[in-house]
């Protein structure tokens, strides 16, 4: 270990779609096992039902992830119950994914329509401070601006450049989810902090590339091992 590893503050832990490595991803059980290991937080994604209800799935069909087939946008929330999300686990709607996680949560909005939905959601149950909206498309991000100004926002790209700060601060976000590339330098990193940008770096997939994010000053990594986090984190 160098003396600038040693000094680096061990960055939070964002289970990517919960404990995916462990349990079915995106399912409330995903979530408790992550918030059980000592995830700080979780990442998840959602859409909207045909019927106007937020749910928490990656795809925009049920096919991968289900014992189902089909565009989740076409199925109604009930029809969505029914399907099995692998183990016996359902298809959480984002209230129960919130409930079932007391931690820090990036909600990556995964199709356009969740902005508004999101915005009537919390116009009724306004959503905790703890949520960051996140999306990889810039034009989500400043719909998100628009429609929920108070609820922060994270910009995700798998291509860092320099032009990242200048992009994170058009939609006025106060996060960057860039993965693990090359281009990722510990320059890069300290643009983003002289901007007052917080890093979160992708995939933690492993102890070396753990590593390389804790080496760069990233302020969180997300992985879908958060179980074993704390043990890499010792070989660093």
């Amino acid at each position: 270990m160098t003396p600038s590893q040693a000094a680096t503050p061990r960055p939070l832990v964002y289970g990517h779609r919960g404990a995916r490595a462990d349990e079915p991803e995106n399912t409330l059980r995903s979530f408790r096992h992550a918030h059980r290991v000592g995830a700080e937080g979780v990442e998840l994604d959602v859409r909207v039902s045909r019927d106007g209800h937020l749910v928490v799935i990656h795809d925009a069909t049920v096919d991968r992830t289900t014992d189902g087939t089909g565009e989740v946008a076409a199925l109604f929330l009930a029809e969505l119950r029914e399907l099995d999300a692998g183990g016996g686990e359902r298809i959480p709607t984002l209230g129960e994914a919130l409930d079932a996680f007391p931690g820090l949560v990036q909600v990556e909005i995964k199709a356009p329509e969740a902005v508004a939905a999101l915005a009537e959601s919390d116009r009724r149950d306004p959503l905790p401070p703890r949520v960051v909206l996140t999306s990889f498309h810039a034009e989500i991000l400043d719909h998100a601006a628009r429609l929920l100004p108070r609820v922060e926002r994270g910009l995700i790209t798998a291509h860092p450049t320099e032009e990242l700060p200048a992009r994170a601060a058009e939609v006025k976000a106060t996060w960057v989810c860039p993965e693990l590339r090359p281009e990722l330098t510990v320059g890069l990193v300290e643009r983003c902090h002289a901007q007052g940008l917080r890093v979160d770096a992708w995939p933690a997939a492993d102890p070396e590339r753990l590593a390389r994010c804790v080496a760069l000053g990233a302020d969180a990594v997300t992985t879908d091992h958060p179980a074993l986090i704390d043990d890499w984190l010792r070989a660093v």
